[in-house]
């Protein structure tokens, strides 16, 4: 069985029979039960609203008309205030809108207005049929006649709703939303002093393992995700039963031995690193969570403007330009779209080293097993020092694109110069340029200098590149 799938994307949808925990039906019970309507702000939020029957012809028309591969805007271009829909539902209940409104603190990364062309649906046939106060009406009406619909409710009314379960008639259970706490410190304040809870994906990768063993040393409450990223459900279970203050995403699909794996196993790296790393990213926002995401800074190549041994780096606003790697193209894609996430803090790591010299993703493990390396300096994150500042940058409420590497640029034969005084005075290499590099490998591989000054500033005693790795790996692994 084939199936066929066009993308589409829509306004805000009302209408009979949708859980309360969204704004049009929660205002309506809520005045039915002569409660007040609580808003976020101060209500100028601007929306687009489309009753459900004609979102459903929408879909109907596209699913007859539409073409494969095409992406499909469901929109209206009436847009009201949140504080006007608040005073239409008072209006239809006869309630005075300037008593039955109250004002409460506005949700984090709350978009004042987005809107949708639907010109090109439009073209295929589809039109909006039904007026506002028409379907307002409808949906008061359905909601009147039927209050008890969803069962226990009175999570979802809550001015800021969170994740709660809901039992349905099925006796499946299925994610939905309960009472906010206000502050997320209050979240964490029964699994520890420091009010921090992390929730960390990627057990049983390096830096994963890391994380949890520096949460551990440091009395952080954390727990790994149990739930596989492209699986939303089971990331709203996971956030459930943790109910943590900060997620930590370090899973992804880098490739074994290698990148290379990932030019073999495209929809694989997709899913996981696309798919499933937005999936996290979108359950977090609608959590108000903080997303701690270590990403990778090998989407750049030294250019024009930024020629090797300049100095000059590539800054955190600076597109990426290395397409070489699927690896790095699904990073790039990843990157530009989170960054419509504020909740997310995108950390760009580069060839990361550790002082554990046996660990084979260590960058400095693999170079000293090589037979023959390039030597091109590059910018590299030093994970000893700078693995406890993304736990401070949790802390901080650090949001973002940074650039995760220490500053400056250290070459291969460098760092094999200080692995020879230090670790094996025997050791011996040889050099190879990119284009015999290139006949034994797959995929061409990211040279870069990325621009540490922004996370510099941000933590000014982190050690240089050359600094950090004599302090943090050779010294201590120094052979007697």
């Amino acid at each position: 069985m084939a199936f066929l799938s066009l993308p589409l994307e829509g306004n805000n949808v009302y209408g009979p029979n949708q859980y309360p925990e969204k704004l049009i039906p929660k205002f309506i019970l809520l005045a039915l039960k002569g409660e007040q309507l609580p808003i976020h702000g101060d209500g100028s939020n601007v929306r687009s609203f489309l009753y459900c029957e004609d979102v459903a012809e929408a879909f109907d028309v596209i699913l007859h008309k539409g073409a494969i591969g095409h992406v499909y805007n469901i929109g209206t271009k009436k847009e009201r205030r949140v504080l006007d829909v608040a005073e239409d539902i008072c209006n239809l209940y006869g309630l005075d809108p300037e008593k039955s409104i109250s004002y409460v603190q506005d949700r984090p990364f709350n978009d004042h207005r987005y809107f949708l062309d639907d010109q090109k649906l439009k073209m295929l046939g589809w039109q909006e049929n039904t007026p506002w106060e028409a379907g307002l009406k409808m949906t008061m009406e359905w909601y009147t006649k039927n209050p008890d619909w969803w069962d226990d409710i009175s999570a979802a009314l809550h001015p800021h709703p969170r994740l709660s379960m809901i039992s349905h008639s099925n006796d499946d259970s299925w994610i939905s939303q309960k009472g906010l706490v206000s502050d997320a410190k209050e979240a964490g304040k029964s699994d520890g002093s420091s009010g921090l809870k992390f929730l960390i994906y990627g057990k049983t990768g390096w830096i994963g393992g890391l994380l949890g063993k520096l949460c551990k040393d440091g009395g952080i409450p954390f727990e790994y995700g149990q739930g596989r990223l492209e699986d939303r459900m089971s990331i709203l279970k996971d956030i459930k039963k943790v109910n943590p203050t900060h997620v930590f995403n370090a899973a992804g699909v880098t490739g074994r031995p290698n990148v290379d794996w990932c030019e073999s196993h495209k929809v694989e790296t997709i899913r996981t690193n696309v798919g499933g790393t937005l999936t996290l990213a979108d359950v977090c926002k609608e959590h108000n969570l903080l997303m701690m995401n270590f990403a990778t800074g090998c989407i750049f190549e030294y250019d024009q403007d930024h020629q090797e041994g300049s100095g000059i780096g590539f800054k955190e606003e600076d597109k990426p330009n290395f397409t070489g790697s699927f690896y790095s193209k699904t990073k790039a894609m990843v990157e530009e779209l989170l960054r419509e996430y504020e909740n997310v803090c995108t950390l760009r790591v580069r060839m990361p080293i550790s002082s554990d010299l046996s660990n084979p993703r260590n960058f400095i493990t693999k170079i000293t097993r090589y037979s023959k390396v390039v030597n091109i300096p590059n910018s590299m994150t030093v994970l000893d020092e700078l693995l406890p500042i993304s736990i401070e940058m949790a802390k901080r409420n650090c949001r973002g694109i940074w650039n995760f590497t220490n500053p400056g640029v250290v070459s291969h034969n460098e760092i094999l110069e200080m692995y020879r005084d230090y670790i094996d005075p025997e050791f011996k290499w040889m050099n190879f340029d990119l284009e015999e590099q290139a006949k034994v490998i797959v995929a061409p591989r990211s040279n870069n200098e990325l621009d540490a000054t922004k996370l510099k500033n941000e933590f000014p005693e982190m050690l240089s590149i050359k600094e950090s790795i004599l302090e943090h790996v050779f010294k201590p692994n120094k052979k007697t």
